[in-house]
């Protein structure tokens, strides 16, 4: 994570790698040897900053010249810092790195950066005055470069207040889970985002305060936990259709015919005994053509015929229970003619 450089910043130069602030608290004449010990004091981060804000940029960003005071909720100042080219940028200073106060820097932030964006230059120029004590263009001359330009450095203000992206430097001693959630809760509103730690160190009377950026390995797995979270569960993939395998013009034809015998691959080439060339190979003979028997279709069985219908009874009763007679029945014997007589023994 890189502090983000304001149009205009990329020309300046930064300050070489190692570079510290020191303070003495004691003169003594002469040559003294240093051995930098870890104090057991607690660096004022607001009055460093304030003093000194090129500490914000002994780690390679564009010099910062001059910072003041926005916001001072409890243990949870918030400071802004100008560079020479007119590039803005806001800095927490967490006194605890606790729950509650990192809450308070993030909340912060959020807030002035918004009140800051599309701010008109003369009133972010008043404020600054205002904390500085005197005239930014005076106060600036006598820190920045000497070809330092007043009218270059106005207009690279007001084009971060009209951009207003505001990178973000946040001043921790050590990391610990709650400063990596902090920092990822201000990456998510799109917010650039640089952990700064600080080393204070003591020997004879000289107090060493070291930049140190602070790689947190930790913030790797926090955002991609939150990307986890936020990314919309996929659609299923499409069953998976089974390719059907395709057949060259040639199989198509062989469907339905019978098996043909392998055909023998071409003879190996013999050379001549007179000659170091090989022999002519004879022409592979071509397969006999394959005729194609059509196949008869197989015979469909007859449908069964309906069996058939009963007659419906309607009540009636043939023969004598019907109270008719039956027909007599016709008889072996010659019936007599009309106007014969009957033969006797049958009158």
């Amino acid at each position: 994570m890189s502090l983000e450089t304001p149009t205009g910043s990329a020309a300046q130069p930064g300050w070489p790698a190692g570079a510290f602030c020191f303070r003495l608290k004691q003169e003594r004449p002469g040559w003294n040897v240093q051995l930098p010990i870890p104090a057991k004091t607690i660096v004022d981060l607001v009055a460093l900053v304030r003093e000194v804000p090129e500490f914000l940029s002994m780690d390679g960003g564009p010099p910062c010249r001059a910072a003041v005071l926005l916001s001072e909720k409890g243990e949870a100042p918030v400071l802004a810092a100008v560079d020479d080219a007119g590039g803005i940028s806001l800095v927490g200073c967490p006194t605890q790195l606790t729950r509650d106060v990192l809450t308070v820097v993030a909340r912060e932030l959020l807030v002035l950066s918004g009140r800051l964006w599309r701010m008109p230059p003369e009133e972010f120029s008043a404020v600054l005055e205002k904390g500085l004590g005197r005239g930014l263009a005076e106060y600036l001359s006598g820190k920045a470069a000497k070809d330092w330009s007043e009218a270059d450095f106005r207009a690279g203000l007001r084009q971060s207040l009209e951009r207003g992206r505001f990178p973000v430097v946040l001043l921790v001693a050590e990391t610990n889970p709650d400063v990596v959630e902090a920092i990822v809760h201000l990456k998510s509103h799109n917010l650039a985002v640089r952990p700064l730690g600080v080393e204070l160190y003591e020997s004879s009377g000289v107090e060493v305060v070291v930049p140190k950026v602070l790689a947190i390995a930790e913030l790797g797995l926090y955002e991609g936990a939150e990307q986890t979270k936020a990314a919309p569960r996929s659609a299923p993939p499409p069953p998976r259709t089974p390719q059907r395998s395709q057949l060259s013009s040639a199989q198509v034809a062989n469907i339905g015919a019978p098996d043909s015998a392998p055909q023998p691959g071409p003879a190996p080439a013999k050379k001549m005994p007179w000659s170091d060339q090989p022999a002519p190979q004879a022409a592979a003979p071509k397969p006999a053509p394959v005729e194609l028997k059509p196949v008869a279709a197989e015979p469909q069985p007859a449908p069964k015929p309906a069996p058939a219908a009963k007659p419906v009874w309607d009540g009636s009763m043939p023969g004598v229970m019907a109270g008719k007679r039956p027909p007599p029945k016709p008889s072996d014997e010659p019936q007599p003619r009309k106007g014969q007589e009957p033969p006797e023994g049958k009158r």
